[in-house]
């Protein structure tokens, strides 16, 4: 589109680089937003191409949006068997530097979809103006990594190094992490940082139960978005319909 423009990128992190898109209108804008993607088995452009969709339209309203692969996946360097929540923490923080010197934000929301939101969640700094989580993995252990932690798994973690879940390999350390993580929701507690959530009733991966919870944790302005019917990542057209309604709207009000 005439309209946009959009850049590929690579942001150095540690000793890797990590894949990166960024699309803004053409004319430039100071409020942009950072996509992160879920897993395992996410990339940047989100499940079913959510967030190269949801570019196009934060664009068409004057927002422009980053978003990247983690490392270890799609175009990223780096091993995903090494992934863990800290990792990937580190991960944003790196393209919230890059954005910060290469566009001068005076305003950023980030985004998160699934274990996306957890990160989002986990790498909170307090410099966020708004939070959009779609389908958000909070509470860890409950109905959404169970199966990653059983004793078979924890075992098989233990001689082999990793498990494999989704075409991923899953490391030792990841599992290690969520067990002595549990949940990601103190930064909700309280929190005045508007927020909005987006989940489907029909998640059998994550329960809609946990945008319920997360929505009675926080002080500030929230929004909660029920999908009837609607499964984990919502791809139906409709549902997309919804979401990019949704998110769009959020962010017209609150970035």
């Amino acid at each position: 589109m005439d309209d946009l423009k959009e850049e590929r990128l690579r942001i150095p992190v540690d000793d890797d680089e990590l894949d990166a898109v960024a699309v803004s209108p053409s004319q430039g804008t100071h409020r942009w937003a950072i996509l992160v993607h879920g897993g395992p088995g996410g990339v940047k452009d989100g499940p079913a191409d959510l967030y190269r969709d949801l570019a196009g339209v934060l664009a068409a309203q004057g927002i422009g949006s980053l978003r990247f692969d983690v490392r270890g996946a799609g175009q990223s360097t780096g091993a995903y068997r090494d992934m863990t929540l800290a990792r990937q923490v580190r991960d944003l923080r790196a393209a919230r530097e890059l954005l910060a010197e290469r566009y001068a934000p005076r305003r950023t929301a980030l985004i998160g979809e699934s274990l996306g939101a957890t990160i989002v969640l986990a790498g909170l700094d307090g410099e966020e103006d708004t939070l959009v989580l779609l389908w958000p993995a909070i509470w860890l252990l409950e109905d959404v990594f169970d199966s990653y932690l059983t004793e078979e798994s924890l075992a098989e973690a233990s001689e082999r190094g990793f498990i494999v879940r989704d075409g991923e390999e899953i490391g030792l350390p990841f599992l290690n992490e969520l067990l002595a993580t549990r949940d990601v929701a103190g930064p909700l507690r309280g929190s005045r940082t508007p927020l909005l959530l987006v989940h489907g009733d029909a998640d059998t991966e994550v329960p809609v139960e946990q945008s319920a919870r997360a929505e009675a944790l926080v002080a500030g302005p929230v929004r909660r978005v029920v999908v009837p019917g609607g499964e984990h990542c919502l791809e139906r057209p409709s549902e997309r319909a919804v979401v990019n309604r949704e998110t769009s709207a959020w962010l017209a009000a609150h970035l």
